[in-house]
């Protein structure tokens, strides 16, 4: 362990600069949410991977460099983010045009056999998402989850009612 931080523990060093992370990742990101998640990585990542001890150098600059760093990453998956939503075609329900209502009902049976396939976890958070509307971000203060995880559980449910339903894929838009 370096000179600067031999006599100082994990949780003195959390409890000092994980307020003033917050507040620089803030400045950064424009965005509470998303800053607590990077300085949380990035307090997990030192506590986790032991690398408190491999440190040179002052603890405060290392905290800082390591948040402005994360956060540069999640300014750049926002950006590819936002692009591949922007590029995505959006999908209305007026697109789908149903004149047999035997069709309809079959089509809706599938794609509700579909959704109760998915793991629990993974069809509350997707139901809460298209049947109740709610945000990444509510569900994740509802469940007590990241809003990252919510965004990978919807994901990863789409990806999997896509492939269950792809015999109707040129009718069905997610």
């Amino acid at each position: 362990m370096n000179e600067y931080i031999k006599d100082i523990s994990f949780d003195d060093i959390f409890n000092l600069y994980y307020p003033r992370c917050i507040l620089f990742a803030t400045k950064l990101l424009g965005n509470r949410w998303d800053a607590e998640e990077a300085v949380q990585e990035l307090f997990i990542n030192l506590w986790a991977k032991g690398k408190l001890d491999t440190i040179n150098g002052s603890v405060k600059s290392y905290l800082f460099k390591s948040v402005f760093n994360i956060c540069i990453d999640v300014q750049r998956k926002n950006k590819v983010k936002q692009k591949n939503e922007t590029d995505a075609p959006e999908a209305n329900d007026a697109a789908i045009p149903f004149n047999n209502p035997l069709l309809e009902e079959e089509l809706e049976k599938h794609i509700s056999d579909a959704i109760n396939q998915l793991p629990e976890k993974r069809r509350q958070i997707f139901l809460m998402s298209r049947d109740e509307g709610l945000s990444y971000r509510q569900i994740a203060e509802k469940l007590a989850l990241s809003e990252k995880t919510v965004e990978t559980q919807i994901s990863r449910s789409l990806k999997q009612l896509k492939a269950s339903l792809s015999e109707y894929l040129p009718g069905i838009l997610f």
